[in-house]
């Protein structure tokens, strides 16, 4: 026990440079525990955004009604799966005459069975307006930014131009609200009915969406849709697999970039450690000649860097966890307004702290161990030649 006694007699003598040393610690890692949280939620808050009205799974060769009904109740019978939807996806053009004058707009048009869509992606829970009716042939349901442009109210006509030059009268009896900007302002909805109408397609649709309890089970079942039942589709990952890549890239030069931080503090704990113990060579050839063994020397002077290291490391959690708690609960308004959020998303699992904690440790312990061992192997006689 003498060895903590001796460690923490050097640390209250060196106040200045112990607190720098634990500062330095601190600082990397609040940096980079607040900044994977951070990270992480608004990269689990986009993907969300997207997928908040679409599928997770989109299976591509079935087309006419008989196809996709009988292939819906073997989807329905997989675990994991949460709802199966028809769809008709297209572009086309709204025009509506308001109180800003005319408006002309480039949209993309996704033709649903509301009924079902009501299961498979909660539309219902996403409208801020209106209402969702699963009878009106001749209504469609706007996103809440394009509804704000066109300066609209719920009940007015607007015409929507399909590719084929089918131009329609609908009502506006709804609007929307996905958390994903380019849907706001560029997604119309209208019932699968109206969508064939307008498409001339009879009973056919373009694909059939899958959405599941877990999205991150994705892979798993479209395998069993290829092999079990022949289906070829695509995942949600395969339709945003740049988007994903570019994410990933950046968190990790991110990551790279805020770990240089804890290598700075690393290089800090190793100048103090060394300058302690060329300070301390007299108390050393004095505990030498006491009978102190090499591995004791060697002990105190590590104890002294790792104890930094922790007390650094544990203010550091906390205060990161201070700092989370605020961002996620306070919003920050001109962040929020830049990024479509209300709040900052904040999301770190206890797997990538403790990551963080052992690999801070473990730079701290190299920092520690090298000034250690030179400090244990000096010989009484180097230790006391210019005292």
């Amino acid at each position: 026990m003498f060895e903590f006694f001796i460690a923490k007699k050097h640390i209250l003598e060196k106040k200045k440079q112990s607190l720098i040393g634990i500062i330095g610690i601190m600082i990397g890692v609040t940096v980079l525990i607040v900044s994977i949280g951070i990270s992480n939620g608004l990269d689990k808050n986009m993907i969300g955004s997207i997928l908040s009205l679409s599928s997770h799974i989109s299976v591509y060769d079935v087309d006419n009604k008989s196809q996709y009904e009988k292939v819906e109740d073997k989807i329905k019978d997989i675990p994991g799966v949460k709802g199966v939807l028809p769809k008709i996806s297209t572009q086309g053009l709204i025009k509506y005459k308001g109180v800003y004058g005319d408006y002309v707009s480039g949209v993309k048009i996704e033709g649903l069975d509301i009924e079902k869509a009501k299961t498979a992606i909660d539309i219902e829970k996403k409208l801020v307006h209106g209402s969702l009716s699963t009878t009106k042939k001749n209504s469609i349901y706007i996103g809440n930014e394009l509804f704000k442009q066109l300066g609209a109210n719920i009940g007015d006509k607007i015409f929507l131009v399909s590719a084929e030059n089918q131009e329609l009268p609908l009502e506006i009896t709804g609007v929307f609200e996905s958390g994903y900007y380019d849907y706001d302002v560029s997604m119309v909805i209208i019932p699968l009915e109206t969508a064939q109408y307008m498409m001339y397609m009879e009973d056919k649709i373009t694909n059939l969406e899958i959405t599941l309890n877990n999205p991150y089970d994705a892979e798993k079942i479209s395998d069993i849709l290829f092999e079990k039942y022949g289906l070829f589709n695509r995942t949600w990952g395969d339709q945003n697999k740049n988007l994903l890549s570019a994410l990933a890239l950046e968190k990790s030069v991110m990551i790279i970039v805020f770990s240089l931080i804890v290598v700075i503090a690393g290089f800090v704990v190793w100048v103090i450690m060394n300058m302690l113990v060329r300070e301390k060579i007299k108390d050393i050839g004095i505990m030498r000649a006491m009978g102190f063994s090499n591995k004791n020397i060697m002990k105190i002077f590590l104890i002294e860097g790792l104890s930094l290291g922790v007390i650094g490391i544990f203010i550091g959690v906390a205060l990161s966890f201070f700092l989370l708690w605020y961002i996620e609960n306070y919003s920050i308004s001109g962040i929020t307004s830049i990024y479509y959020l209300s709040k900052i998303p904040v999301e770190i699992s206890v797997k990538e702290i403790t990551i963080i904690i052992f690999v801070n440790f473990i730079v701290i312990f190299l920092s520690s161990v090298f000034p250690a061992y030179r400090a244990g192997k000096m010989e009484t006689m180097e230790a006391l030649r210019y005292e």
